[in-house]
């Protein structure tokens, strides 16, 4: 999974009521280490699918069930920030042109939960989810979605969408990184600015990105901000299933006790802005869970909840805590198709002394 970008407030704090986002980001690995492992790691994958091992995989896995995952996508131009967070539009779009062509059957989220509990899941079938809502996902990824004609599932958060505002941690990791002043304390500068009253937020963070140099390409495309309620709204009736993610974003392995009211102000937000349904499905933010959780889902009406841990679900499988597979720039097509064929799944053994 992505790493964390720097959180709201003190690592120990829960975030209050009114604060933005918890935070959602990325930090990356050291580049040359990180391509030479992935070209070695591609190489292996491609050879073990070219030896038949693919196919093999896919007949011994194909009652699981496959659910990838996403974000947003990278619109700005320059530097390109957040591996896992933000995909190029163009890398999206193959994708689901590869999931197309694969012939794998891609269901909506909900009737998959149903089939996998019922024992009715078509062979190897597969899930789209994307988390957060960001803008560029009504943008450019929800076109790409409509064309192939494959349903998917949006996890939104909300704090964001009653606001015209940035996310505001995420904004300040992208401006100190594409200014190369890695020396700054992104914790630090985000609890400054969400300090201040709300409506003095935007012009903080414009001025922090103007005195690192940063052009404000990232503020007019709206790359760091959520869909609005309106856009929502048209989301659902384009045919994206909008679902719940908490209203804040917010860590459950430290905020446990605010889920039940998470859940309700992400419901009545959604339900306001594209009408009354069936908020069921769930999202950990950024992974993180409490043995309390599950608990607290199933008793809001919770019927099915997803990770960010790598994996596949078998007949059984808890459905409030579904594995996903985790797409970003740094997959390669080989890691994309070896978790579709069940490959990455049956050598997750030897997967760590291989690839490091």
């Amino acid at each position: 999974m992505c790493a964390l970008a720097p959180r709201n407030g003190s690592p120990r704090t829960p975030a209050p009521v009114d604060a933005a986002l918890t935070p959602i980001g990325n930090a990356d690995l050291h580049p040359r280490r990180y391509a030479a492992r992935m070209t070695f790691k591609q190489r292996v994958l491609k050879l073990a699918a070219a030896a038949g091992l693919a196919a093999a995989a896919r007949r011994a896995t194909r009652r699981r069930l496959r659910i990838l995952c996403y974000h947003g996508a990278w619109v700005t131009p320059g530097y390109a920030f957040g591996d896992c967070t933000f995909i190029a539009p163009e890398q999206f779009e193959a994708r689901m042109e590869r999931l197309k062509r694969s012939g794998l059957p891609v269901l909506p989220l909900g009737e998959a939960v149903e089939r996998l509990g019922d024992g009715s899941l078509p062979d190897a079938a597969v899930v789209l989810t994307i988390d957060d809502g960001w803008v560029s996902t009504f943008t450019h990824m929800l076109p790409v979605l409509e064309s192939l004609g494959l349903p998917a599932t949006l996890y939104a958060t909300t704090w964001y969408a009653g606001r015209d505002l940035p996310v505001l941690n995420v904004a300040i990791d992208y401006l100190r990184q594409a200014a190369g002043r890695f020396d700054i304390d992104p914790a630090a500068k985000t609890a400054e600015i969400e300090a201040l009253p709300a409506e003095q937020r935007l012009a903080a963070l414009r001025r922090f990105g103007a005195e690192l140099g940063v052009d404000e390409a990232w503020l007019e495309r709206r790359q760091f901000n959520i869909m609005s309620a309106a856009e929502f709204a048209e989301a659902q009736r384009r045919g994206l299933d909008i679902q719940l993610h908490t209203h804040r974003h917010i860590e459950i392995d430290r905020q446990v006790d605010a889920l039940p009211r998470e859940l309700a102000e992400n419901r009545a937000f959604l339900a306001a802005a594209i009408g009354e349904r069936d908020f069921a499905h769930f999202c950990h933010p950024s992974g993180t869970n409490h043995p309390r959780a599950r608990a607290l889902l199933a008793a809001n009406g919770i019927r099915s909840a997803t990770l960010v841990t790598e994996g596949l679900n078998g007949p059984g499988a808890d459905p409030l805590a579904l594995r996903r597979f985790l797409d970003g720039r740094r997959v390669g097509d080989a890691e994309f198709d070896a978790y579709l064929s069940g490959l990455l799944h049956c050598v997750q053994p030897f997967r760590r002394l291989a690839f490091g």
